[in-house]
């Protein structure tokens, strides 16, 4: 029962994060490139929500759980500068960086964009490790599931615009700015949550 509760809120909150995402974006203006440039409290009130969802679902006692969140907090930080910078570039948005892109070498440049697809992955690894550290077993089924969800969360979106035929065009960048691809990479990511409360290990009172 707890699993199948844990999945079904998972995709709620999954959705409302895609929803808040894309009220933002029309409230600051859907056309443009303005979107990419100011801080979206989205990000945040995302976070929150899944972290609050899944400490309902991984048992440790108060001092673990405390220490779990603060690992947590650090480590989605650094992956949000990190994927925020290698977006710019994977993007190349705004006059700004026309002007980078002529100055810049091009095995640099596309360095620094295509790193996207190598930290992408880094976020259910890094959850992996931290979970690990903390002694919860996650399945490894669990976590190549989880990566791959997020690598193919672009071409489905880029699918499910198409189908809606919502605002702009379906590619990569729309994916994002729509909110189409954030449901598909929150429960990609809770996978491995509900992966570790199939180990009955991890369910151990005060684990």
């Amino acid at each position: 029962m707890n699993k199948k509760i844990a999945i079904v809120t998972l995709i709620l909150i999954s959705i409302l994060s895609g929803i808040i995402w894309r009220i933002e974006i029309e409230y600051h203006g859907w056309y443009g490139l303005t979107w990419i440039s100011y801080f979206h409290l989205t990000i945040p009130i995302g976070f929150l929500l899944f972290m609050f969802w899944a400490n309902f679902f991984i048992q440790l006692t108060t001092l673990k759980r405390a220490l779990l969140n603060i690992s947590a907090l650090v480590y989605g930080l650094l992956i949000y500068i990190s994927l925020r910078y290698s977006l710019v570039y994977l993007f190349g948005a705004g006059p700004k960086m026309t002007f980078e892109f002529l100055e810049t070498p091009r095995w640099i440049w596309h360095l620094k964009g295509f790193s996207t697809f190598i930290i992408i992955p880094m976020i259910p690894v890094g959850t992996f490790y931290i979970f690990k550290a903390f002694g919860k077993i996650v399945p490894l089924k669990s976590l190549l599931i989880s990566i791959i969800g997020l690598l193919i969360s672009s071409p489905l979106s880029m699918v499910f615009l198409e189908l809606i035929n919502d605002k702009g065009k379906p590619d990569a960048i729309h994916t994002i700015k729509s909110g189409v691809i954030i449901p598909i990479c929150m429960f990609s990511i809770g996978l491995l949550i509900i992966g570790q409360m199939n180990n009955t290990g991890n369910n151990k009172p005060g684990h």
